[in-house]
This record gives C-alpha cells, sequence and structure tokens, in this order.
C-alpha cells in the first residue's frame, strides 16, 4: 500500500493539478522518487509555486483514511506507475495520477459512446446496432452512465456479451441506483473522485475527458447545441481521437450539436457502424516488443536495458513506429498508443 499512500499524497497536495504530476512524474518516474525529490528539482520540472506546495505538503484529504475506505469496500486502484493502468488515459494532458474501480480491468479496445439524456427512437435503434457490431469486432464500449445514450450503451453491451467501462461524475460509492442494476462481469465502473464524492457541477465535464481519453475512438449519437456529449467530443479533439456522429434527421433541433461538429470539421458523419472501423486500429493486441513494453512510459536508456539490441537499431526501429503512429514521444519517454 506504500505505493498508493504515496500517490495519494500527490493527489492531495493543494495547488498540484494533475497536469502538473504527470510531468513529475515523466521525469522522476515514480510518486516515491516525485515526493523525496529536491526542491530545486521540481522547480525545474514544475515552477516555482507547484514545487513550494511540494514541500509544504498541505492535503486536502487524509490518504490513510481512503485506503481504508478502499479495503473496507473491496474497491480496487492503479496509480500511473502501474502497468495495468490504460495506456491511451497515460498519453492525455491531465490523466487522474488514481483510478478506483470495480470490476475487471481488460486491456479491450474502447470506442466511447455518447449522447443525450432524453434520446430519439431512431438513436435508440442506432446504439443497438453500433454496439453490437462494436462487440462482434472485439471492441468494448466506454461511457459516462447517464440515463439516455450512455445507459442504453452500457445495457446492450451488456446484453451483447460484451466489455463495457462506466466512468463515473461521482464516487463509486455513490453509484445511482439506475446503475446498479447493470452490474456484471463484464461492466466496470471507474471513478477519479475518491470513493465517497458527491456529484457536482464540475464533476460531469471533468470525466468527459477520460471517456474520449480511454477511447480509440468517439461516437457522438445524438447532442443538440447545449448537450454535455460536446464537452466530451472538444476533449476528444484535444486528445486526437477520430470523432463520429449518426444525425437521424438534419432538421431537427435533437442533431444541432452533432449538425455542428460536422460543420466544423471536428466529426465525421457516421451513415453505417461498420464505416466506423475505417478510423480505427486492429484490435488484435501488438506482437511488436517494443510496443509491449512501452504500455507504459520507458525512457530510450530503459528500452536499450530490457531488450538488448544496438543503440543505432532502436533508434530506427522507434522512429518507423512514431512515423506509424504506434507511439508518442513525451520528454525522455516513449509511450505506445
Amino acid at each position: 500500500m506504500e505505493r498508493l499512500h504515496n500517490w495519494l499524497i500527490l493527489k492531495a497536495i493543494k495547488g498540484l493539478g494533475d497536469v502538473s504530476i504527470k510531468k513529475l512524474w515523466l521525469k522522476l518516474g515514480s510518486a516515491d522518487r516525485i515526493l523525496s525529490a529536491s526542491y530545486d528539482e521540481c522547480r525545474e520540472i514544475v515552477g516555482e509555486n507547484k514545487a513550494k506546495a511540494i514541500l509544504k505538503k498541505d492535503l486536502s484529504f487524509e490518504p490513510e483514511r481512503v485506503i481504508k475506505t478502499l479495503e473496507e469496500e473491496n474497491i480496487d486502484w492503479l496509480t500511473l506507475e502501474d502497468q495495468s493502468y490504460p495506456p491511451l488515459l497515460k498519453e492525455i494532458e491531465d490523466p487522474p495520477p488514481v483510478l478506483f474501480f470495480k470490476g475487471d480491468i481488460k486491456p479491450i479496445p474502447m470506442v466511447g459512446v455518447v449522447g443525450t439524456r432524453k434520446p430519439d427512437i431512431q438513436s435508440l435503434s442506432f446504439i443497438r446496432s453500433l454496439v453490437r457490431t462494436l462487440v462482434k469486432e472485439g471492441y468494448g464500449v466506454c461511457s459516462g452512465g447517464a440515463v439516455g445514450c450512455d445507459f442504453q450503451s452500457h445495457r446492450e453491451c451488456v446484453g451483447a456479451g460484451g466489455y463495457t467501462l462506466c466512468v463515473l461524475g461521482m464516487g463509486l460509492l455513490k453509484l445511482p441506483s439506475h446503475l446498479k442494476q447493470l452490474q456484471d462481469k463484464n461492466m466496470v465502473f471507474l471513478s477519479e473522485f475518491l470513493p465517497e464524492a458527491l456529484p457536482d457541477e464540475y464533476t460531469f465535464p471533468r470525466r468527459n475527458r477520460l471517456i474520449s481519453g480511454l477511447s480509440r475512438s468517439l461516437v457522438v449519437v445524438e447532442a443538440g447545441e447545449e448537450s454535455g456529449a460536446l464537452i466530451t467530443a472538444n476533449y476528444a479533439v484535444k486528445q486526437r481521437r477520430p470523432i463520429w456522429v449518426y444525425i437521424g434527421n438534419g432538421s431537427s433541433h435533437r442533431w444541432l450539436g452533432c449538425v455542428k461538429l460536422v460543420n466544423e470539421g471536428k466529426a465525421k458523419i457516421l451513415h453505417s457502424p461498420n464505416a466506423l472501423f475505417e478510423g480505427l486500429t486492429t484490435s488484435k493486441p501488438s506482437e511488436d516488443p517494443i510496443l509491449e513494453l512501452l504500455s507504459t512510459p520507458k525512457t530510450f536508456d530503459q528500452l536499450l536495458e530490457a531488450l538488448k539490441i544496438d543503440p543505432s537499431e532502436l533508434t530506427l526501429k522507434l522512429s518507423q513506429l512514431e512515423i506509424e503512429g504506434k507511439l508518442v514521444r513525451q520528454g525522455y519517454h516513449y509511450l505506445a498508443l
């Protein structure tokens, strides 16, 4: 539990956000190393004010109490250091330093499916077809659990025997009643918020970045001009995730948000679920040893040590994989996509 305790301390430090924590982790490699780093080391990475915050360690919650709750409620967790932490989520600018979840997180590629809370019957029919196609092709469904399109996506996926991940806008101990009926061996509930955290006006927009961040592609099934699904779409743009929209009736106000995404060049229209796979990489796991190692960020030297190959050969392979869009370089670290 020491690793978790250290990450919770970082999460709890007032004035130190997720963006800064990721910068520190990429440079220093672990929570223990960050907490033991000198003021000058931290200042060089995140600036004077945040370095002072780390030194001061004024915490917004007690890590020990959180750990006790996790143990009592059988809640699992992952930190940025863990190999099982979703690799795509590590890629975003501000990944949560700690994830809390119930269920089994599996290395299955995800597609985000979001939309309005009061969907049209056409949208519900399209979700059914889309989700069943995704399951057949080996993909999971990621959504936010809200009534409407989100809930329907999860339910259809469970019904088809597929894997679905529900990203919550509250703590796991505050699970809404409508989601409790969906608990299944292939259903995972995940949250970056502390287990007892209540939903708030900022928590749902905040969790939306995780829906897109966990997904290889995002489908907006139905969204008006003020729909919260557009927040998820805008995060997907920042995270360079392909966006698709379904438009059941282009003249209806129900799909004006979807039309806007297309007109702004942010999304493509999805006429058929099968067209989605034009924008997705294969769902089969990579057999490339470099990409397997880069499921968690590693430096050039760490890769050399693990692979035991010539540095020039590794440089060539890394360059080729980066050109193919299979990995990204973040500072001194490489990460598979």
